[in-house]
């Protein structure tokens, strides 16, 4: 209790005029991050400044440093912060509103959901601002938390239970909600399903892989090291084959020459048509995203003769960020963080993202 008084009490009277931050001024390897002091941002009416505690890294913050161009990639106006999983306190609220109004008090700690769309077209009435036109990330489309602060809208924050830490929270918002939509809402995993995770070490993989087996089914995972397929082994898998090796013959052989009923790739190219042949008739196969590659070699017989469904699950809903939360806040769920760097080891954590060395999360401390 004394240590939230006085951290409530330093934000009330201490918001900094500079914060550091982590920018990108032009595209390029991990060696073009510059950690700068720029000037604190100030929240509008409807926004809050959150100090940020922790911010959890992903493959968004690679291709936003990259530059990557292509289908369904927004374009990036530099300079720009990245940084879309932020867990901070509550530092200010924008001007001409008064703090009783709020869910919230300065200094309460709070976990950013970072998706939101134009909150009036048909699709963010009906809950489903990834189909808005105007939807967008924190830390892609707007600047992140990959600083000392970051301005978020309101509506955007939830609360962190006291037993939840700021690296495990920070773990959660875009792979966790990613996840859920793709196992579960998009998914429709029962738990008779056998489900097949493609790059199961990752960030996504990893949640993925928490969330198949909290639902019963029976789990293979496919990861590139032995230590990985260890811990997706001690995670709840039930098989594990290695990445580089002729996975897809190992995985049939595995269900009998039947194939699996689920598939998460979110891999892209290279595993894409591997991933297809390992479903059996009526199989789902759900894309989340395409880390080492777009456009891949497709059969279309290969889908409709085998009565295949592709499905595409992007980032989930408020529903599917509530739902998925709640399991973690209830100890159901169990996000996997793999390091903790500061502001001034970023290129080192990206690299490291970059090069797949991870299982589950690298986050990133301000402070």
């Amino acid at each position: 209790m004394a240590e939230k008084e006085s951290a409530v009490n330093s934000l009330k009277t201490n918001v900094p005029e500079k914060m550091r931050a982590v920018v990108i001024r032009e595209h390029g390897g991990p060696e073009v991050l510059q950690l700068e002091e720029l000037s604190t941002p100030r929240p509008k009416a409807g926004e809050v400044l959150i100090q940020v505690k922790a911010v959890g890294l992903n493959h968004l913050d690679v291709f936003a440093r990259e530059g990557l161009k292509g289908p369904g990639v927004p374009k990036l106006t530099l300079p720009h912060i990245s940084g879309v999983d932020i867990a901070g306190r509550v530092a200010a609220y924008g001007s001409g509103q008064d703090a009783c109004d709020h869910r919230f008090s300065i200094g309460d700690r709070v976990l950013v959901n970072p998706a939101y769309g134009c909150g009036n077209c048909r699709a963010c009435r009906a809950g489903e601002p990834s189909m808005c036109r105007d939807y967008q990330i924190i830390g892609e489309h707007r600047w992140g938390g990959l600083a000392e602060f970051v301005v978020v809208p309101e509506k955007n924050i939830i609360a962190i239970p006291d037993q939840i830490s700021d690296e495990t929270a920070a773990a959660i918002p875009a792979v966790y909600t990613t996840a859920w939509r793709g196992v579960v809402t998009v998914g429709k995993v029962k738990t008779s399903d056998v489900v097949l995770i493609v790059g199961a070490s990752g960030g996504l993989g990893s949640a993925q892989l928490d969330i198949a087996v909290a639902a019963g089914a029976t789990v293979i995972a496919i990861a590139g090291s032995e230590e990985k397929r260890q811990r997706c082994l001690k995670i709840g898998a039930k098989a594990a084959f290695d990445s580089h090796g002729d996975w897809q013959t190992e995985v049939l052989e595995w269900t009998d020459g039947r194939g699996v009923d689920l598939v998460l790739d979110s891999v892209g190219k290279p595993t894409f048509r591997k991933s297809l042949n390992c479903l059996d008739f009526n199989g789902r196969m759900v894309l989340s995203g395409a880390t080492a590659g777009d456009f891949p070699e497709i059969s279309i017989r290969e889908i409709y003769q085998w009565h295949r469904q592709i499905l595409g699950a992007p980032m989930g809903n408020w529903e599917d960020f509530l739902q998925v939360t709640d399991s973690i806040w209830q100890g159901k769920l169990h996000p996997q963080v793999h390091a903790v760097y500061s502001l001034e080891e970023i290129a080192a954590a990206e690299e490291e993202l970059d090069q797949r060395k991870h299982f589950g999360k690298i986050i990133i401390k301000p402070s």
